[in-house]
């Protein structure tokens, strides 16, 4: 089977708590497809010998609500491979005002 990427030959790190390990990463379009041994071949593909790679870390506390609005990015979260946060967990929310009245719509 032939993926989109291979990132062959990293120590993976997968947030489970689980050791580290040599592995690969498959992935097609926006979704990885199987980590561990891969056998068919990628489109493109990497090779992260003596790497670390994170794939798709979840961070379900953050203080980034403000910093959404001036720096989508949300680096340097996505340097360390969260992908994905969850935000208003904090008791702390934004909520945009209106660019031409200034005022907040109603929620």
């Amino acid at each position: 089977m032939s993926h989109d990427l291979v990132i062959r030959n990293g120590t993976v790190v997968d947030g489970s708590g689980a050791d580290p390990f040599c592995g690969d990463i498959a992935v097609d379009g926006a979704a990885i497809i199987r980590i561990g041994k891969v056998s068919g071949k990628g489109g493109e593909e990497i090779d992260a010998t003596n790497l670390v790679v994170r794939p798709g870390f979840i961070d379900l506390h953050t203080h980034l609500d403000a910093q959404v609005f001036w720096k989508p990015e949300l680096d340097p979260s996505s340097w360390h491979g969260i992908t994905t946060v969850l935000m208003g967990t904090a008791v702390f929310r934004l909520h945009p005002a209106n660019p031409r009245t200034g005022t907040f719509s109603h929620w």
